[in-house]
């Protein structure tokens, strides 16, 4: 069955794991879990989940993370105290808003959102792994005040400096982009402008309109009207009465 799991066959897997759970082989479990997914994930998870292994209780919660069910994971390893898991389970998670009693440390650290978000009772080297896994579920004045109240300012230490750092950084770019913004707009206006003074400069150049000269004959820039022929006789000279005709 080994040689053809690589096919990733749903019988063929679940047959492997279970063989894997009776003989407590949680590494070539796990291995089996990674490389081929094609099987009953929570079926095994809930089916080892309350086995008498640590290890194997560890497998379970390890599937649970894999599958999303990140509050049955984190359960199952607050319970067995491996709060190594329980915090990179959280990490993991991304939700700072969803798990407000969670207990990630020894005895008891937890993270969630608002005046939760972090609260200690116990070793300040699980405070400072906390800090570090889940660092951006965590709000930096919860831990500065915590850190404060129990004197552990040096374990917050490198948290509040990466924190003050990507603050300095986030401000930089906001200054940066608001510099730029305002460069574009005065460049455009001084474009504006110089089209505005440009088309001015051209008006100023061009000669001023002229009247249309005199047509010939015209007096006073006017012409005389032209002449009119009544009831088909020719046009009357300037002076004296027109020509008689025959008889």
């Amino acid at each position: 069955m080994v040689a053809v799991q690589s096919n990733n066959v749903s019988v063929v897997n679940e047959a492997l794991n279970e063989i894997h759970v009776e003989e407590e082989d949680y590494d070539r479990l796990r291995e089996s879990i990674d490389l081929h997914h094609n099987f009953d994930q929570i079926g095994l998870a809930q089916k080892i989940e309350k086995h008498e292994l640590l290890e194997m209780r560890r497998v379970a919660a390890y599937i649970f993370k894999k599958e999303g069910k990140w509050k049955h994971s984190i359960v199952l390893s607050k319970k067995d105290k491996i709060y190594k898991d329980a915090t990179e389970t959280i990490s993991k998670s991304g939700d700072r808003c969803k798990y407000k009693t969670v207990v990630v440390g020894n005895p008891t650290i937890g993270i969630g959102h608002g005046s939760e978000a972090l609260t200690y009772t116990g070793k300040k080297e699980c405070f400072a792994w906390c800090l570090f896994v889940c660092y951006d579920l965590i709000r930096a004045d919860v831990v500065l005040e915590l850190a404060w109240i129990n004197d552990m300012i040096d374990f917050a230490f490198p948290y509040l400096v990466q924190f003050i750092r990507e603050c300095t950084r986030k401000v930089d770019e906001l200054i940066k982009d608001k510099i730029e913004t305002q460069k574009e707009v005065k460049a455009k206006e001084q474009e504006e402008k110089e089209v505005i003074a440009q088309q001015n400069m051209y008006a100023q150049l061009l000669p001023l309109a002229l009247p249309a000269p005199p047509m010939p004959g015209m007096r006073g820039g006017f012409a005389p009207p032209p002449p009119m022929a009544v009831m088909g006789m020719p046009p009357m000279p300037p002076f004296g009465m027109p020509p008689m005709g025959s008889y």
